[in-house]
């Protein structure tokens, strides 16, 4: 029998003595959000208010498994109110239109909400810097519409490939350039490279005399530099033994409809994907307090806003530190997972009168898919690639998403796949658009 939803519709939040009020429903505001209620134990002096502008928690690193045309948009994300089932924190679906600190309130397209105590877990948006022809022809990653786009987009170029008789041209439109070395930018060209290799080009055997192109190009000196070193190596080789160029201690100038200018010269290409950084949302930025170079808020060695005790910042809206180390956190799901249960945790002995303890980011390891059948896992002291890293990398995150309807779907969708083959199908979501406004 279904478990019933305790909440309602988050009257009593008013009223409550404590408010804690969670922006965000990400990784990090919904782990806030479920250890906090587990740890309150029905405490009825406190009420929770979970706020989110969509309906529906994505699971980013299986978007990855969308763009290679294994599974659906559908299958990498759960409602939001699956959570709610059987605990006692209420959700608001709204907007997030200001946060004024001094007031303790915040604004929403619902209306105003006051707090006692305040999470700012409301992620962030890629950033495309004032380059050059860059925001008029790069391509982004950051959502179920982009990994679809990401298909559709392969497909024209191939498309448009198939159709020219020049050579040179040919070889643009099958060069494929990603901006950014990180763990996007690198997931992303692995991403390119199989779909094509393995799904699209089985129907253009002709094309085989130009070859798909695929470049990463990175501003560091390594590929993920927020890793270790040897990981950064892996993932490196890994990259090259798929056929994809690495570009490190590069920078990219400019673009145009048909190249990609680089510190190292031009690149002929007719595709720009940019992965090459974050930044804070509008609201966040906007914040009256310290912010990093990409408007995330710097935080104390407690997740707090200094000056604002009661306002706790997690997942890629933070500016944060080991508190021994001093190394940088991740702007990763499994980090804003790690900073939300932590805050949980300290408004939890908040509550109880007691001084928080310092964060302290221990991560699981290091993943990322590569390839078809490859890719790089480090666990503790381990590194593992090819085959059995491909395999921890669909483990690992199947059993990470909450729902087991989902695990299903994706592994029917990953085994179909392997039999019948990628989804190849263009849908053409602008024309869907325009179909639509113009009825």
């Amino acid at each position: 029998m279904a478990i019933s939803h305790v909440s309602n519709r988050g009257q009593a939040y008013e009223t409550a003595a404590h408010r804690v009020l969670i922006l965000g429903a990400g990784f990090g505001g919904l782990g806030v959000a479920l250890d906090l209620d587990r740890r309150l134990d029905g405490r009825k002096d406190v009420s929770v208010l979970v706020v989110d502008r969509d309906s529906a928690l994505l699971f980013t690193p299986l978007l990855w498994t969308v763009a290679d045309g294994r599974a659906d948009p559908s299958d990498v994300v759960v409602p939001v109110r699956a959570f709610q089932r059987g605990r006692k924190f209420h959700l608001l679906h709204a907007e997030v239109q200001g946060i004024d600190l001094t007031r303790q309130e915040v604004q929403t397209t619902a209306g105003s909400r006051p707090y006692d105590v305040l999470v700012i877990a409301l992620g962030s948006v890629t950033a495309v810097p004032d380059l050059p022809g860059l925001r008029e022809h790069a391509r982004v990653f950051h959502s179920p519409i982009d990994a679809l786009e990401l298909r559709n987009h392969l497909i024209e170029a191939v498309e448009a490939a198939h159709q020219t008789e020049d050579v040179n041209e040919r070889q643009a439109w099958l060069t494929f350039v990603v901006g950014g070395g990180g763990d996007t930018g690198v997931e992303l060209a692995a991403t390119i490279r199989t779909y094509l290799a393995t799904g699209l080009l089985a129907s253009y055997p002709w094309l085989t005399e130009a070859p798909p192109r695929i470049v990463v190009v990175g501003r560091a000196g390594r590929l993920v530099p927020m890793s270790d070193p040897g990981t950064s190596d892996a993932v490196r080789r890994a990259l090259q033994r798929e056929g994809i160029e690495v570009l490190t201690g590069v920078t990219i100038e400019g673009v145009t409809d048909r190249t990609v200018r680089t510190s190292r010269g031009e690149i002929p290409a007719r595709t720009l994907f940019w992965a090459a950084g974050i930044t804070a949302p509008r609201v966040v930025r906007e914040l009256p307090v310290e912010h990093a170079g990409n408007g995330a808020v710097i935080v104390d060695d407690r997740l707090r806003v200094p000056s604002y005790p009661q306002v706790y910042v997690v997942g890629d809206a933070a500016w944060a530190f080991d508190s021994e180390t001093r190394a940088p956190v991740p702007p990763t799901a499994q980090a804003a997972e790690h900073a939300g249960r932590f805050v949980a945790g300290a408004i939890a002995a908040g509550l109880a009168g007691e001084e928080p303890p310092r964060f302290r980011y221990r991560p699981r390891g290091y993943l990322a898919l590569l390839g078809h059948g490859t890719g790089v896992a480090r666990i503790g002291p381990v590194t593992l690639t090819g085959r059995p890293a491909w395999l921890l990398w669909h483990g690992y995150y199947l059993s990470r998403i909450p729902s087991w309807r989902n695990r299903l779907r994706l592994v029917t969708g990953w085994l179909l796949s392997g039999v019948t083959g990628r989804e190849t199908a263009q849908l053409p979501l602008e024309r869907a658009r325009a179909s639509t406004e113009s009825g």
